[in-house]
């Protein structure tokens, strides 16, 4: 049995923004002409453009190839600064119960790692926990893929 391959992308994940047509006139216009809600959507838009060339640069640099099938993923997200110290080092590595949603964590992921995802067969795990520091990670694991239904004919 293979040893499950560790890798460690240190940036705090992100949802995924749903971005319509419509978007692009936020481009278009100068900043310094936007309304204050058209401002507010094209950082928005820009911030998780940014996360998506982050995340691809990070698994360029350390050759990951996302597997078809087997992989964990583990979403750690920062306390809030809010928190009290003592609520902080309770949560740390609990489950994140809260928004964002697990759905979207993923969405995210896939929509910076992949050109499609049609192939993904099957995820190991997927979690997202709480982190007792100010900048969250993101853990993938690549387990043995399974042995495919064909396999298990023979």
């Amino acid at each position: 049995m293979n040893k499950p391959k560790k890798y460690f992308f240190n940036i705090t994940p992100q949802t995924n923004i749903r971005a319509t047509q419509n978007d692009r006139i936020f481009f278009r216009i100068p900043k310094d002409k936007l309304y204050p809600s058209g401002l507010r959507r094209r950082n928005q838009l820009e911030k998780y453009n940014d996360y998506k060339a982050d995340l691809r640069e990070i698994a360029k640099k350390k050759n990951f190839f996302f597997p078809e099938q087997g992989l964990e993923i583990n979403f750690y997200i920062p306390t809030p600064k809010s928190w009290t110290h003592y609520k902080k080092r309770e949560m740390n590595g609990q489950l994140h119960q809260q928004r964002p949603d697990l759905s979207n964590l993923l969405k995210a992921i896939e929509d910076a790692l992949l050109v499609e995802d049609k192939k993904i067969a099957h995820y190991h795990s997927i979690s997202k926990r709480w982190v007792n520091s100010s900048q969250g990670y993101i853990e993938l694991v690549i387990n043995s893929p399974l042995m495919s239904s064909k396999d298990n004919m023979m």
